[in-house]
């Protein structure tokens, strides 16, 4: 190899590391150069020290395809293609040399290296990046890179992501034993297991020797073995790889730790096996769209203009002029009433034009979903060969706002997804060939922000993109679905739950702001609380969901008191009666007996005591409420949910009863929400629960009542001042109550502490204070 030291200020290496090859060309080009100069010497070892006594590199890029990277160096052209640095340096770059040539005259008068780039060059010293799709020119990113921190954190931020799913892919394997395989039926849609049936249960449908050959599968759940550890987490792209049966892509839908198994959603294949692992897998095309997009915008590409504005000028960005008095009309969604502030967001949505951006935060069922499903209509009514692109970070919100639309008079809607992405109530848009017509003559595209990034419809061109739900898509997932709009809808509520978050995230981040602000803000967050001018801002404020005492709460911890109540809620009444008399509850499990949390098998929070009372609650409240209304379960860590599942799974109810984490429920709504908090211990430590955005989530799911489970002590010891007013609130309308006389009414009770004293801290024998749990949080 031969080492060249780069002291140019203005290419971001350490060293560019050049391989040359024994007999190749290059090295008979580099032999005539040393020639003379030492005869004993390495002709590379000659030109390295040559190189290194350059005093200044120019760098630049040319228009060629693939792109060239020209550096000026004194009389030669290099030809290489980039490869691996020997000593895994991420700051090296290694480039095999295939070419040398004597270089031409540069425009400055300088001579240049030109090297032939044919996989994507990096820089992990500032994380730029270019790829054979849009070029980078180093100088101008430089420049860009003064302006705009979030930018380059970015860019970082996307090379690290894909080195921590690189290593993932490589270290957590997991081994199944036995698979079950769920096969959909290809009339009705519906799952069955063809181990057990001919037919199709729902619908009768005789299993041919073709479902045979190739049958669409739904899921498949693999049983680990006993003393495996799942290294999975929910929602991740995997590879299943049987033994002696051909390998299969799918994603995660359930891990179930008690019973050691994995849930996958798949495609079709041959047979999923008996033996085999399954191993997190990762989408190449996705990472070269993120640094296409964000390397455009740092060398301000004429085509995203607009995004950068959002990224490193927001306070330019333009919306459509709004006249109050021209836009208050009949809409053309049956049976809707709107608002004020929903006729100035339809109208926003309906007059955007090309550079043109508008975000719109609809908190808790001020119906943001009924806004652009509102806005669709009249922009298709006005021009119907329109194209529109509706994106979101997840598959539900997208097939939520396709139902809504679907009958639309001259919508054409293709819903760009595999086939277990998608719900079966819009199965019938879906479309995942590229070869499909379909895909040409619809006005209306329905994918998410991955989907639409790295599908056939990623060469296209929108005439508007909306991104729903857009408070829980980060900087480097919404862009390059962004990229593909002439005009941009932000829609969302960065109140609600943040961008998800990956265990891959943790390590990246550590004691990295930067990083650690595009982790957990979404671009959404990042542009309304930064320069985003009052023009593309619209704030929906009339809320039709909750009942005001419900509502006032919410309004004040996270809105600022600017929700209002829509009249059908204000004429809302109280469902129950003793011992939930009113619509908000806080059940206090402060002073219980065993109520503390416990950490089952990866560390994973349970609360064992919350369990016992919520299924108490959920009794009372099954009992004493009207039938009509629905109820659910919701808790804050995924091992709580499974205690729930199993306890409550082994009653009877009059009605269906929900279970779920809150982050399942963000878009849902129910007349009735049990919450449980989980946490419990002695130094007042509430891990996630600090971030109100969950709180916020849980509570404003209810429609009619809302009963809070947790341990007043715990939740109040720390800074959050959220828990506090929520208890507070609840004794001012009359729905503060113990958990105590929930579980065992009418019975004295012992308790572990006098009810409203603050959690004490442990003590030993002695007296003094214990040490610290190790991994409480």
């Amino acid at each position: 190899g031969l080492t060249v030291r780069l002291i140019s200020p203005d290419l971001a290496l350490d060293r560019l590391h050049l391989i040359v090859p024994d007999g190749s060309d290059a090295m008979v080009v580099l032999t005539t150069l040393a020639d003379g100069d030492a005869k004993d010497a390495d002709p590379r070892d000659l030109f390295a020290q040559r190189i290194s006594e350059v005093g200044h590199l120019t760098v630049s890029f040319g228009d060629e395809e693939p792109p060239q990277l020209r550096v000026a160096l004194p009389d030669l052209t290099l030809e290489c293609v980039p490869q691996e640095s020997p000593d895994h340096d991420p700051d090296h770059l290694a480039l095999r040399v295939l070419s040398m040539r004597p270089a031409m005259d540069h425009p400055d008068g300088s001579k240049v290296l030109t090297v032939t780039a044919r996989t994507p060059i990096v820089t992990s010293a500032n994380g730029v990046a270019s790829d054979t799709h849009r070029l980078l020119d180093w100088k101008e990113a430089s420049a860009a890179a003064a302006k705009s921190a979030e930018l380059y954190a970015a860019l970082k931020l996307v090379d690290s992501l894909e080195k921590a799913e690189r290593q993932r892919a490589a270290t957590q394997r997991t081994h199944f034993s036995a698979a079950k395989e769920y096969w959909r039926c290809k009339r009705c849609r519906a799952l069955w297991r063809p181990a057990d049936h001919e037919r199709c249960p729902s619908c009768g449908h005789e299993f041919t020797d073709a479902d045979r050959r190739q049958p669409e599968v739904g899921k498949v759940e693999f049983t680990v073995p006993e003393g495996e550890q799942i290294n999975l987490t929910p929602d991740a792209a995997v590879l299943v790889e049987p033994e002696d049966e051909p390998n299969f892509v799918g994603r995660v839908s359930r891990i179930d730790h008690h019973r050691h198994t994995v849930e996958v959603t798949c495609r079709t294949f041959e047979h999923a096996g008996s033996e085999g692992t399954i191993t997190p897998s990762f989408n190449k095309a996705l990472y070269q769209a993120k640094r296409s997009v964000l390397a455009a915008i740092a060398t301000r590409d004429f085509g995203v203009g607009l995004l950068a504005q959002l990224m490193v000028t927001p306070e330019r960005v333009t919306a459509p002029l709004y006249a109050e008095q021209e836009h208050t009309h009949d809409w053309l969604t049956e049976g809707m009433m709107a608002n004020p502030p929903q006729d100035r967001a339809v109208a926003l949505l309906g007059a955007l034009a090309a550079g043109e951006a508008v975000f719109i935060q609809g908190p808790p069922g001020t119906g943001k979903t009924t806004v652009i499903v509102e806005a669709i209509k009249r922009r298709l009514a006005a021009n119907p060969d329109e194209r529109i692109l509706v994106t979101s970070h997840s598959n539900l919100a997208v097939d939520n706002a396709l139902e809504r639309l679907a009958g639309t008079p001259g919508m054409r809607a293709v819903r760009v997804a595999r086939a277990e992405r998608v719900h079966p109530t819009v199965e019938r848009f879906r479309c995942d060939d590229e070869d499909d017509p379909r895909l040409l003559e619809a006005n209306c595209y329905f994918a998410t922000c991955a989907t639409a990034a790295t599908s056939a419809i990623t060469d296209m061109n929108f005439d508007i993109v909306i991104l729903d739900e857009a408070n829980k898509a980060r900087v480097d997932e919404a862009l390059p679905a962004l990229r593909l709009g002439s005009a941009l809808a932000l829609v969302g509520d960065h109140k609600q739950l943040p961008p998800v978050e990956d265990d891959a995230l943790y390590g990246i981040v550590e004691s990295d702001e930067a990083l650690e602000t595009l982790v957990n803000r979404s671009l959404f967050e990042l542009a309304w609380e930064g320069r985003l001018p009052e023009s593309a801002r619209c704030l929906l404020t009339i809320q039709h969901r909750m009942h005001p005492d419900i509502a006032a709460y919410v309004s004040a911890a996270s809105y600022d008191g600017q929700l209002q109540d829509a009249p059908e809620v204000q004429a809302y009444s109280y469902i129950t009666r003793t011992p939930f008399p009113v619509a908000l509850h806080f059940v206090d499990t402060e002073g219980m007996r065993g109520v503390r949390e416990r950490r089952g098998p990866g560390g994973a929070l349970r609360n064992e005591a919350e369990v016992r009372v919520a299924a108490q609650v959920v009794r009372l409240l099954d009992e004493r409420a009207p039938r009509d209304m629905s109820m659910a379960v919701i808790a804050m860590y995924a091992e709580q949910v499974e205690r729930l599942r199993q306890a409550l799974g082994r009653r009877r109810f009059k009605r269906p009863v929900k279970i779920d984490t809150v982050d399942s429920f963000e878009g849902r709504e129910e007349d009735m929400v049990v919450i449980s908090l989980v946490r419990s211990n002695e130094r007042g430590r509430i891990g996630f629960l600090r971030v109100p955005n969950r709180l916020n989530v849980a509570i404003s799911r209810a429609k009619h009542l809302v009963a809070c489970i947790g341990d007043s002590a715990t939740l109040r010891a720390g800074e959050e001042s959220m828990y506090g007013e929520l208890v507070e609130a609840a004794r001012s309308t009359g729905g503060w109550l113990s958990a105590l006389d929930i579980v065992s009414p009418g019975k004295p009770q012992r308790r572990r502490r006098g009810a409203g004293q603050t959690a004490a801290p442990r003590v030993g024998e002695d007296g003094q204070p214990l040490p610290a749990v190790e991994g409480e949080d």
